[in-house]
């Protein structure tokens, strides 16, 4: 068969995740609708990662998150949500044909088709955040971000930062690692957590947000990310976030760690605590990875990947008190050269 478009292997991929009743339970009511808001996202471009973001507890939607890859010089998006990026997509094309470890994304709202949060990754380069910020209109943000990475602890480097454009005076969220060392030692000793906060200037935390947060690092089998607010006067918001990612997996370690691995035990503490309930056991069955043989423009048999996979779940406290959590999946697909077949 000739290789399928990108909209249609978007289309395809979330009709899958969606597949045996998940979607009402898991997406609720609005899932053909972000699924719709991420398809401009995926013409004319590599096919993006395209994480599908929907909460553990409470009333169930869906939201997502593209993350470009290289893009043409000139690339633009015929969505609502990519208005007024225009001088972002072409600082992008140029920067990230230069840096291989950038990337560019669009959180999509998908109950809301206007401008939405966007966000960039530079890991450790923190001259391209400001340079970012600078093309995004938003140079004050970058001097938030390049104060803020200059007083972050050993073990806790920032890595990508998030804008609310549709959100008018929303503060800056920040991100970053904490590598694997760090958040051993964080999880063992509690004062050493206590003392980040406080080396931070975060405020917002009591006894036992920080015997859950402790917990959640040391039942996490990869490294964490973190996540905070910094408002325009470099105040910290209420708000931590960790995420406890897992590497994208084989179909049947994926479920294997649902059943009774890393997965399992963290949404068992997430649903002990009141954070998720039983529905997390449904994402599961959205593991899915297949090969499928191809023929490209030339003739040449290619293989084309399609994958959903589990990739992340957000623990988030506000104020001390831990919020309902969310699961992050990754949508992909993928055609992969001849040599990588095998």
């Amino acid at each position: 068969m000739k290789i399928p478009s990108n909209s249609l292997c978007c289309r395809t991929l979330f009709l899958q995740a969606a597949d045996e009743g998940r979607g009402p339970v898991l997406f609720g009511e609005n899932w053909e609708r972000s699924r719709e808001a991420v398809i401009p996202f995926v013409e004319g471009v590599p096919f993006p990662d395209v994480y599908l973001e929907f909460p553990l507890a409470g009333e169930p939607f869906l939201d997502t998150t593209v993350l470009l890859k290289k893009i043409p010089a000139g690339t633009r998006f015929s969505s609502p949500a990519a208005a007024g990026t225009e001088a972002i997509l072409d600082w992008y094309a140029k920067a990230r044909a230069e840096n291989d470890g950038i990337s560019f994304g669009y959180e999509l709202d998908g109950d809301n088709p206007g401008p939405g949060a966007i966000h960039f990754q530079s890991y450790s380069q923190y001259r391209l955040a400001g340079e970012f910020c600078e093309a995004a209109g938003e140079p004050e943000a970058g001097r938030l971000y390049q104060d803020l990475a200059g007083r972050m602890p050993e073990g806790w480097p920032l890595a990508f930062l998030g804008m609310f454009r549709g959100r008018p005076g929303s503060p800056l969220r920040v991100c970053g690692y904490v590598d694997g060392d760090e958040k051993k030692r964080c999880a063992e000793d509690p004062s050493r957590m206590e003392a980040v906060f406080r080396q931070l200037g975060f405020t917002a935390y009591d006894a036992p947000m920080i015997r859950q947060l402790t917990a959640v690092l040391a039942a996490a089998p990869e490294a964490v990310d973190f996540q905070l607010d910094v408002y325009p006067d470099g105040r910290l918001g209420d708000t931590f976030s960790v995420d406890a990612g897992f590497r994208t997996m084989r179909q049947q370690d994926a479920l294997d760690s649902f059943d009774s691995g890393a997965y399992a035990k963290i949404m068992g503490m997430l649903e002990e605590w009141g954070a998720a309930d039983s529905r997390w056991k449904l994402a599961a069955g959205m593991c899915f990875s297949r090969g499928i043989p191809v023929v490209d423009e030339e003739g040449a048999d290619r293989l084309l990947a399609l994958v959903i996979s589990p990739n992340w779940t957000k623990a988030r406290w506000r104020g001390g008190a831990l919020q309902p959590s969310k699961l992050y999946c990754l949508v992909h697909a993928e055609l992969l050269d001849p040599e990588k077949k095998k």
